[in-house]
């Protein structure tokens, strides 16, 4: 039997706007650089060369650093989810442009499936991993989804969002597939086990994180476009 929402009142982090700039990242340094932070990087390098902005010129809209943002370019320091949010800003562009292919990235799943409006077969999902987060996200919108943006979500034992609570616009659903999954929502907080589906209106500060010891899968299907 699936275990049951618990709500309890709690007091979480302060709640921040997804405009504000955060420069928290992942594993940097001596690590080995992972395929999907290089990816990452080569699709940011080139959204911001297509407009013609300088390391500097994208420093000054994102208020982050123009060492950090070379190192996220060359997929040696990974951006929390918040600072790609402030990236997908700056550059003007959806969050779904992180999940397609960039020039001169190899696919790591060969497709054999016809593309289709209709549907994202699951060898041609593109994940994006945030190394240092235990965070991997799989956009399974298909294109056609004009008002719709459906993410999967895999969470590594101890992986959770920012440590502030989020303010987005849009309603949310969630539904746990594999795990438990802790949800903040305002004052409240929930443990949600497979089966359960948490959800809320827009702009209501959220959180989510896995605190056990197994891996955590849901699903979130958002009522707008939102950019990471």
């Amino acid at each position: 039997m699936p275990s049951k929402p618990k709500a309890v009142t709690a007091q979480p982090p302060t709640a921040v706007s997804e405009n504000e700039p955060d420069e928290s990242v992942g594993l940097t340094g001596d690590r080995a650089v992972h395929a999907s932070d290089k990816e990452l990087g080569m699709r940011l390098r080139a959204m911001r060369t297509e407009r013609k902005f300088t390391l500097k010129d994208l420093a000054a809209r994102t208020n982050m650093s123009i060492g950090m943002l070379s190192q996220i370019e060359r997929g040696v320091s990974s951006p929390s989810m918040r600072s790609l949010r402030q990236l997908c800003h700056a550059l003007g562009v959806d969050g779904a442009a992180l999940f397609t292919s960039s020039p001169g990235v190899a696919e790591d799943v060969p497709s054999t499936t016809e593309p289709s409006e209709f549907v994202v077969w699951a060898n041609q999902r593109k994940p994006l991993r945030l190394a240092g987060s235990g965070v991997t996200k799989s956009r399974i919108t298909p294109s056609n989804c004009a008002s719709l943006e459906a993410f999967m979500m895999e969470l590594e034992p101890g992986a959770a969002s920012d440590s502030n609570l989020l303010v987005q616009a849009g309603d949310k659903v969630g539904y746990v597939l594999a795990g438990k999954l802790r949800v903040f929502i305002d004052d409240t907080t929930l443990v949600l086990g497979p089966g359960d589906t948490y959800g809320f209106t827009g702009n209501r500060p959220y959180r989510w994180e896995n605190a056990w010891d197994e891996p955590t899968v849901f699903m979130v299907v958002n009522s707008n476009h939102f950019y990471v």
